[in-house]
């Protein structure tokens, strides 16, 4: 029988991005229903159907549309698509993320399935920003604890903001221009990034990822009223991918193009290229 490592699957791959210990994959499958082994994987792993009949034996509720699966570490299946060709999307967790996030979650120890809109809704969403350069280590991370966080019950949290917190904001900015992890910030305060992760939208409500994106483009905002560099050296510089990725963030946040903003600004000396 067939042991899968973290990421590994029956499927071609449409795209890939690796966070850590986390893999997000899009991918076509590969092998027939008819040809389908029991197998399984050694760390926890989501799938959702994306096109195809999907067929699986995980415990819950069955119903026509898009089916998300749980399996945890080493549990033995044969889940397939009917026919061949299917399409799925997969969160795979490494052995050692896999441990880490059993110990301090409740998650499943069985495999499980679901349909619910809440649930589908978070991983269509998870999936987008995976295809998408505009989606930075941090935002994968914490939008794929924020699924595994809905598939557990909650805990209380403290009604005190915890005096780490505004030291994480403070490396948040002074960072901004790095590709910043979750667990960078996390193990630089001490904490477990699951708890920063609730506790930064708790009490500032936002995530962490959605702050270092303010903070980026704050920065390039600066630089464009204090700077003659051309937009495409600012993006660089704030910590985005490139100037399209700055357009759009910029555009979110403060409601109009760098262009449009350079015009009312009075930043005409930028040497930009909209």
């Amino acid at each position: 029988m067939n042991k899968f490592s973290t990421g590994q699957y029956y499927g071609a791959h449409a795209f890939e991005r690796r966070v850590a210990g986390l893999r997000l994959s899009h991918l076509q499958a590969t092998i027939p229903e008819h040809e389908m082994k029991e197998h399984s994987h050694s760390g926890a792993h989501l799938v959702l159907a994306t096109r195809g009949a999907y067929k699986t034996s995980a415990h819950g509720e069955r119903r026509e549309g898009p089916v998300l699966v749980f399996n945890p570490p080493d549990v033995v299946h044969r889940d397939c698509f009917a026919g061949d060709g299917g399409w799925f999307f997969a969160i795979s967790l490494s052995e050692a993320d896999t441990v880490e996030l059993y110990e301090r979650m409740r998650l499943p120890d069985f495999a499980w399935r679901s349909h619910q809109p809440q649930f589908i809704r978070r991983v269509f969403k998870l999936m987008q920003a995976a295809g998408s350069n505009d989606s930075s280590s941090l935002d994968l991370e914490l939008m794929t604890i924020a699924l595994l966080n809905s598939l557990t019950p909650q805990t209380p949290i403290s009604s005190k903001p915890p005096p780490w917190l505004q030291r994480a904001q403070e490396m948040i900015a002074d960072l901004s221009d790095q590709d910043l992890g979750v667990a960078d910030i996390a193990d630089a305060l001490g904490v477990h990034r699951v708890y920063l992760a609730r506790q930064y939208v708790r009490h500032l409500g936002c995530t962490p990822g959605n702050d270092l994106r303010r903070r980026r483009v704050e920065r390039a905002t600066q630089l464009m009223m204090t700077s003659e560099q051309a937009l495409t050296e600012i993006a660089l510089a704030s910590g985005f991918c490139d100037q399209s990725h700055l357009n759009r963030a910029f555009l979110q946040q403060w409601g109009m193009t760098p262009g449009k903003f350079a015009k009312l600004s009075g930043a005409e000396k930028c040497k930009r290229s909209f």
